[in-house]
């Protein structure tokens, strides 16, 4: 999904569990994440969204992958960021590989509404 979205804005996608992302000079912050038991974020990329400098000047957008057709992940990292005073312009979500179920997915069509939804980002934010 990250790839998907980076590619359609023509910037660069971070994997949290490998580099810690620059975000000086970003326009928007776009965060996402897979669903976890309870819609936790993850502990790293918890960690990295609590070390931010709050910002009521900053626009975020949010997307995840779960099992099910509501990852509550999405509102948790929508909630982490307004919380630092980000205003969330919009979501994305889609369904995820988990276990057995799902296979498949993200799927064509999936990564398509991805990028779909990151043209409208551009849209949103004046790009």
């Amino acid at each position: 999904m990250a790839e998907a979205i980076a590619q359609e804005l023509g910037c660069k996608s971070v994997d949290i569990n490998k580099e810690t992302p620059d975000i000086s000079g970003v326009d928007m912050l776009i965060v996402g994440s897979g669903n976890y038991v309870g819609g936790k974020i993850d502990n790293r990329l918890l960690a990295f969204l609590n070390d931010l400098q709050p910002s009521s000047e900053k626009k975020a957008a949010v997307f995840a992958t779960a099992g099910g057709p509501d990852p509550k992940v999405i509102y948790a990292l929508q909630g982490a960021l307004e919380a630092k005073g980000y205003k969330v312009v919009s979501n994305f979500k889609c369904r995820g590989k988990f276990l057995f179920f799902n296979r498949g997915h993200p799927n064509e069509d999936d990564l398509k509404n991805a990028k779909a939804f990151a043209s409208d980002l551009k849209k949103t934010s004046g790009a």
